[in-house]
């Protein structure tokens, strides 16, 4: 059946996005950072533990898919591998999902979810008091990881040099990251409410930290982000199947 033949294909790949010393060294990194943040920050409620924590865990997730996920489908193309995953008896659209999956979505999951089981732990008496808060927070920045990410696939398609993509992916990234500091500095310092609140919707995980705390936001700003991602990640899907050469 097709989808077994997909989890075969997933396992495989997945265990080479995954594979040893890189990822391991990356667990490492954001656990101990989660543990000290947690306890050196004073922090009061459940969604405060969880952005305060994943604040910096994001930033070192982005690098890390940049650099990997989008150099590694470069570089399964120039070895041949991408070929090979052509000749597998799924569909184009399957083989999209399935490199999405293993070289953006897990690893994501993965490199959040260990910083908010750690904080969680050693902050519980905090968490507890709201445990559906601090998850809510946790998917928001999930979500933000997946446009990025959806970037960083999208822009591996469009060219055959690992470094490239590599560093189009960085580029990519700080350019959405400063478009919303400058948005909201300008916001700010002239009074302009629509910029600071574009700002805002550009950081999913801020508009869903600032709803849960009782901050004023719009509806709006609440989706920006999910359109964003589900247009790039449509984008990459559909060229993938249409127009990629392997």
């Amino acid at each position: 059946m097709a989808w077994k033949r997909s989890w075969k294909l997933l396992s495989i790949d997945l265990w080479d996005s995954l594979r040893p010393l890189g990822f391991d060294i990356m667990l490492i990194l954001v656990g101990a950072v989660s543990g000290v943040f947690s306890v050196l920050q004073p922090i009061t409620t459940p969604a405060n533990a969880a952005n305060s924590v994943l604040g910096i865990i994001i930033f070192i997730t982005a690098l890390y898919l940049a650099l990997r996920a989008s150099s590694d489908l470069v570089n399964l193309t120039q070895a041949g591998v991408m070929r090979v995953y052509m000749t597998y008896p799924i569909s184009r659209r399957n083989v999209s999902l399935i490199l999405y999956f293993s070289r953006v979505f897990i690893p994501s999951i993965i490199l959040l979810g260990i910083p908010a089981i750690v904080t969680g732990v050693m902050l519980y008496p905090v968490v507890g008091r709201n445990l559906l808060n601090y998850v809510a927070v946790w998917l928001a920045y999930i979500l933000q990881v997946q446009l990025y990410g959806s970037i960083f696939v999208l822009t591996s398609t469009q060219t055959k040099s690992s470094g490239t993509a590599a560093v189009m992916s960085i580029v990519g990234y700080f350019a959405y990251v400063a478009t919303s500091l400058i948005l909201s500095l300008i916001g700010s310092i002239d009074n302009i409410k629509l910029l600071t609140q574009i700002s805002t919707s550009m950081e999913f995980y801020n508009s869903v930290y600032y709803k849960i705390t009782g901050a004023v936001i719009s509806n709006w700003e609440l989706v920006v982000s999910p359109i964003v991602f589900v247009v790039l990640f449509l984008s990459y899907v559909i060229y993938f199947a249409r127009r990629f050469e392997s």
